[in-house]
């Protein structure tokens, strides 16, 4: 299961902050990517993923931030990470996800960044 709340920061309120709580895996990463591409149709361009509360991250699920983030690219728009811990931030430290997307320990820094 995964779950998310929505917010604009309110220093850079150009900023969209999603906080994930659950397991980005093969059941969920479809519906992750159809929200995230439902707020660039929407015209938002810099989206901050919160992901201090996610569980856990499996390959799909990082496919999936790829894919978001080259949206979000191709219509002159960023994408960082913000708070990955525990297993997450292995996951993605072992794939080098530091080398295509911003990765910061707190949303704040991952917003004062792209903002």
């Amino acid at each position: 299961m995964i779950d998310y709340t929505s917010y604009h920061h309110q220093e850079s309120p150009d900023v969209l902050v999603l906080e994930l709580t659950g397991r980005l895996d093969t059941v969920t990463s479809e519906f992750l990517l159809d929200c995230i591409q439902g707020y660039i149709d929407s015209d938002e361009k810099k989206i901050v993923l919160d992901c201090r509360n996610l569980e856990n991250i499996f390959s799909v699920g990082m496919g999936v931030i790829v894919r978001a983030h080259s949206r979000l690219k191709n219509k002159g728009g960023s994408l960082a990470i913000a708070g990955a811990q525990g297993i997450v931030a292995e996951a993605l430290h072992i794939v080098r996800f530091d080398r295509l997307l911003h990765l910061f320990p707190t949303v704040d820094e991952a917003v004062s960044a792209i903002a």
